[in-house]
């Protein structure tokens, strides 16, 4: 069987948290209840370790989803889950038996109630993990079956045979529930990876996979807001491709689109630390976030990139001598007061300046 997702173990561990109080409270009426009708308290004292391995799994559960699962092997813990459950499991079956020689037939099928509903009720917490579930009822079963078939009467081995059928009807209904449970944290999976598809597509442009328009204000005001907290340097980079009608016009639309992920790539490719943060904003517009750095840093970048963009361009074809880059670049300090519209409108106007010199060149602007 395959290891269950995080958040099956969480479910897990989360029906155990409100299931296992009952076993503590029914052991404790249950010790109580025999200690009333006079057997001895040496018997009686074999449930505390029922009550024992109830707590530790309880407190076993409350650990790991408080601490959380992440950084933790799930088979490990597992592993260790079914370890406790299936020593509550045997503590069960050898009280019952234990406690045979000294009970009434009355307070005896008390006790098989009693193991039958616990049973029942686990089918709810344990069922998402069949493994988990079968540790805890067959040892519970198996002994109770045992202990009245080698008694060997006939109402005895008859008891036998109905609780070997009870526990048979109990795994029947746990794979069943087991099935459902599947299905429903499939759909829930299913669920969240539709969400967070949906989710990339509406701050993704559809071209060339870099964040749209829409997000790259979301994502600028929060690192302004990031920057004049921790008071470092922020870098707004707009690039405008020279030119790049004529590869639409001569070319085709195709070959726009295809020279747009290209480039696209090549701006991954040179700035690609991990908080560069690039977008595309319009046709052959992009921008590019800087974070924490000086502004020489992020000329030399630049410039490098536009070195790299420049030697890469195909000499086969005329037109790709006439296709440059022209770049606003704006610097400026984390305690620098401005909004952040005034800081792309910096950038923009850095931008049309290197376009109406002559593109193919660097417009720096420094807030100090």
């Amino acid at each position: 069987m395959t290891l269950p997702h995080k958040e099956e173990i969480v479910f897990l561990f989360e029906g155990s948290l409100r299931s296992l109080p009952f076993n503590i409270v029914l052991a404790i009426l249950l010790a109580l209840e025999l200690l009333y009708v006079n057997v001895p308290l040496q018997q009686v004292i074999w449930i505390s370790p029922v009550i024992l391995a109830s707590a530790a799994k309880w407190f076993f559960c409350h650990y790991f989803l408080k601490k959380g699962l992440g950084h933790y092997e799930n088979s490990h813990i597992l592993i260790y889950f079914i370890l406790l459950t299936f020593i509550m499991g045997i503590t069960w079956g050898v009280f019952y038996c234990l406690m045979f020689s000294y009970i009434s037939v009355v307070q005896e099928f008390i006790i098989i109630l009693a193991l039958g509903g616990l049973s029942a009720g686990a089918i709810a917490s344990l069922t998402v993990y069949l493994p988990a579930y079968y540790a805890y009822v067959i040892p519970i079963f198996i002994q109770l079956i045992a202990y009245n078939y080698w008694i060997d009467k006939g109402e005895r081995i008859t008891l036998a045979i109905m609780l070997l059928f009870f526990l048979i009807m109990l795994i029947v209904s746990a794979r069943m529930n087991h099935s459902s449970l599947n299905k429903i944290f499939l759909l829930s999976r299913e669920k969240e990876s539709l969400i967070d598809d949906l989710q990339t597509l509406s701050i993704t442009d559809a071209l060339t996979g870099l964040y749209n328009r829409r997000y790259f204000q979301s994502i600028l005001q929060k690192e302004w807001d990031k920057a004049q907290r921790n008071h470092y340097s922020i870098i707004l980079v707009s690039i405008d491709i020279d030119n790049f009608k004529l590869i639409n016009d001569n070319l085709g639309h195709t070959s726009g689109d295809n020279f747009l992920i290209y480039f696209a790539k090549l701006l991954k490719k040179g700035f690609r630390r991990a908080n560069d943060i690039i977008f595309r904003v319009g046709g052959d517009e992009f921008f590019i976030i800087l974070v924490n750095q000086t502004i020489q840093e992020g000329l030399s970048v630049c410039h490098s990139f536009n070195d790299q963009f420049n030697n890469k361009k195909s000499k086969k074809k005329s037109i790709m001598k006439h296709i440059t880059l022209s770049m606003g670049i704006v610097s400026t300090q984390g305690n620098y007061k401005l909004q952040i519209d005034t800081l792309i409108a910096l950038a923009d106007k850095a931008l049309y300046q290197a376009k109406n010199e002559g593109k193919n060149r660097m417009v720096i602007k420094e807030l100090t």
